[in-house]
């Protein structure tokens, strides 16, 4: 059995209100109903985090389903914070229903600038990943686990399917969220699953194989790795990271802009002469061209870029490790098992 969530990309008011549409580009979203029959959106889709919370933009009222629990919540997150009061709700996302989920009601946020507005978070992190998050609790079970306890689905596992972004940045249809296995209509082949990294409750991490920039393997051999569709860009390891910024005659990385820290190439290097990036997973590569991971020039305002420079969203993981964000997740097809502690991914239909 499984069942099946809309997700959709998300429009940011960020440097630029007037022109929402080109933050599409720079959030994936979905819709949520609790509360006082309330329906929150853009609640920000988090595979990098396990608390599901509501209320910044829209506030979170009690309604018919809701029981006080007289505990709070408080997410540290890479970007922000939030704090607030959690309760135990009837919880709608999509065809999927969870009569008993803990949400938290926001009081407090800060951060999250690039993505604002968002009206809460739902996380889709690995179990007991969120641990000490909510008051009273060692951890709290996540709405994918709540699913398989009443019943709804068969096993804790689900897809993700992040639409693709046009060149002018204009999202491309529905992405979309299966809840208790894969959308088979969405993947070329199988999926391909590998063993999540140790320890189980921390991060969707695994190993991968290898990196290609223009037919020269830059990375070869297993490589500290996790998917994090709350993550924008595709942050590939530091050695890496340097190989491709040494190659190119005139790349600087980005400092006054908010993809701070990303590779800039010179204005006259464009999607028809730069090779592309290749990300080799398990027994997969998943080749990404340069018309993807350069920024589209409609996003710039947006984004406070004010030069005329090739900006990309390829990023430093660190000195050995990919953080492949969404920028590489609509690219491919990933999936997630709680029970077997594994990440699979396929190519897309």
């Amino acid at each position: 059995m499984s069942v099946k969530s809309s997700l959709v990309p998300g429009f940011a008011k960020f440097f630029d209100p007037s022109a929402p549409a080109t933050n599409a580009a720079l959030k994936a979203v979905t819709s949520v109903g609790a509360g006082d029959y309330q329906i929150f959106n853009n609640v920000l889709v988090d595979t990098g985090s396990a608390i599901l919370w509501v209320g910044a933009q829209e506030r979170y009222d009690a309604g018919p389903y809701t029981r006080k629990i007289n505990q709070t919540f408080s997410v540290g997150y890479g970007t922000g914070g939030v704090n607030g009061t959690a309760y135990l709700d009837r919880v709608t996302i999509g065809e999927a229903t969870v009569s008993s989920q803990i949400i938290g009601n926001q009081s407090y946020l800060t951060g999250f600038s690039l993505v604002e507005p968002i009206d809460g978070i739902f996380g889709l992190g690995p179990s007991g990943s969120n641990g000490g998050e909510v008051s009273g609790y060692n951890t709290t079970p996540t709405f994918v686990e709540n699913l398989v306890s009443e019943g709804s689905i068969d096993e804790p596992v689900f897809g993700i399917y992040v639409s693709a972004l046009s060149q002018d940045g204009i999202p491309e249809g529905l992405g979309e969220i299966t809840f208790g296995g894969v959308d088979d209509s969405r993947i070329q082949g199988e999926i391909n699953w590998i063993p999540q990294n140790e320890p189980y409750n921390f991060h969707w991490e695994f190993n991968a194989s290898s990196l290609v920039w223009g037919g020269e393997v830059v990375v070869d051999g297993s490589i500290y790795a996790r998917t994090d569709t709350g993550v924008l860009g595709i942050a590939i390891p530091f050695d890496a990271f340097f190989t491709i910024f040494d190659s190119v005659p005139g790349a600087t990385i980005d400092e006054t802009s908010a993809l701070t820290g990303y590779l800039v190439f010179p204005s006259n290097l464009t999607a028809e002469n730069l090779p592309s990036l290749g990300v080799g997973i398990g027994n997969l590569t998943f080749d990404i061209p340069a018309s993807d991971y350069i920024v589209p020039t409609a996003l710039y305002s947006a984004l406070n870029i004010s030069d005329d420079q090739t900006h990309t969203w390829i990023a430093s993981g660190g000195p050995d490790m990919y953080d492949l964000g969404q920028k590489f997740l609509e690219h491919a097809y990933s999936a997630y098992d709680m029970d077997r502690h594994l990440v699979g991914f396929a190519h897309l239909a």
